[in-house]
């Protein structure tokens, strides 16, 4: 019988080492290190609150002007780096694009041709070993089987050389 192969892996189906437990002073770290940030996220909520509501104050036009200023300039500077991000993304795109039609086209070429070998060689190996081998084999199977029908009748027609 045919040797079982084992079934291929890929990354999906491979495993991995476990990763070891997390101590209790590591899992202890961790969770203040999120505590932190969580808080600092809140003060930051509640500080922008607090300039907003004392920024509102009829008192506090001066105040109220600058802080516009601030943002309109804070935005304008923002807008010029996603600007300049995205040119750099789209000139990336533009590089990648050209990578793949200069080293993916020469793959594929040559994956085409290959598999137009393999093509022909199968073809090959089909017409010149595997169709008269099949032939061969046909024709000894008829010739057995007549030798074995010949055998039959003479032993049917002659009971002493029957084999008991």
């Amino acid at each position: 019988m045919a040797e079982q192969l084992p079934a291929p892996t890929t990354e999906a189906t491979r495993t991995t080492e476990a990763t070891p437990p997390i101590s209790a002073a590591e899992q202890r770290k961790r969770n203040l290190i999120r505590i932190g940030f969580i808080a600092l996220a809140v003060l930051i909520v509640v500080g922008l609150l607090v300039l907003a509501w004392v920024g509102i104050q009829p008192q506090n036009q001066q105040y109220t002007s600058s802080v516009r200023d601030v943002a309109i300039i804070t935005l304008a500077v923002l807008s010029i780096f996603i600007s300049v991000f995205l040119i750099a993304l789209v000139y990336q795109l533009m590089m990648l694009t050209l990578m793949m039609r200069d080293e993916i086209k020469p793959l594929l070429e040559s994956i085409n041709e290959t598999m137009n070998t393999v093509r022909g060689t199968a073809v090959f190996m089909s017409d010149k070993i595997v169709e008269p081998t099949i032939k061969a084999a046909s024709a000894f199977a008829g010739v057995q089987r007549a030798f074995r029908s010949l055998a039959g009748i003479r032993s049917s027609v002659n009971p002493k050389q029957r084999k008991e």
